[in-house]
């Protein structure tokens, strides 16, 4: 109510007008506008309306929103890996810098499971030792190791190809595209790095 009182826009998908957050997550419309109520909310929430608002908050510009979200995996209680994941994601997307040592944090904490997924690819960006030792010890976590894998392969660190190359993947899951563009990746950088030096 509060939304469509802020002015969120009705859409009408054929006979079907969606509500405000589904027209917040579903189109171009931009949630930035409408941080504030989102904000408010977020706390109060758990199951697939959390996940809406994550998806929704989902966006650059909402700085923010970042310790807000950080916030949610303080009390995790009522709310399974999906939900998490959800915030997790919207933690990746938005990716500010001054959320980089929690999100480190979270990101070693195996009893999340699937919800630090996303944000492994954070560490990425973060290129210090620390959060490379944390992809590496991720590894062998198959709850999360399809966007390690990716993670690694964007860090950056040529170290990683000796990891990656006996790994085994399944070829009908992610990890298998992960590995092949995180090696790709690697290999590049490789090559780079000896020409440099020649």
């Amino acid at each position: 109510f509060e939304l469509k009182k802020a002015g969120v826009p009705n859409h009408r998908i054929m006979d079907q007008v969606w509500k405000p957050i589904d027209t917040l997550v579903n189109s171009k419309t931009s949630s930035n506008p409408y941080l504030d109520i989102l904000i408010k909310y977020l706390p109060k929430l758990t199951g697939n309306e959390l996940e809406m608002v994550a998806r929704a908050l989902s966006e650059k510009v909402n700085k923010e929103a970042a310790r807000h979200l950080l916030a949610v995996f303080k009390n995790t209680k009522g709310l399974n890996k999906s939900n998490l994941w959800a915030v997790g994601r919207a933690l990746h997307v938005i990716n500010d810098k001054r959320t980089y040592s929690e999100i480190l944090d979270l990101c070693k904490n195996r009893d999340l499971g699937m919800a630090r997924s996303k944000m492994m690819g954070i560490l990425a960006r973060m290129r210090t030792k620390e959060a490379y030792d944390v992809l590496v010890d991720s590894l062998n976590d198959t709850s999360v190791r399809g966007d390690v894998i990716e993670a690694l392969g964007r860090f950056g660190d040529i170290r990683a190809i000796a990891l990656l190359e006996p790994i085994e993947v399944d070829k009908t899951k992610y990890e298998f595209k992960a590995k092949n563009t995180a090696l790709k990746r690697l290999y590049r950088a490789k090559d780079r790095l000896q020409n440099n030096n020649n």
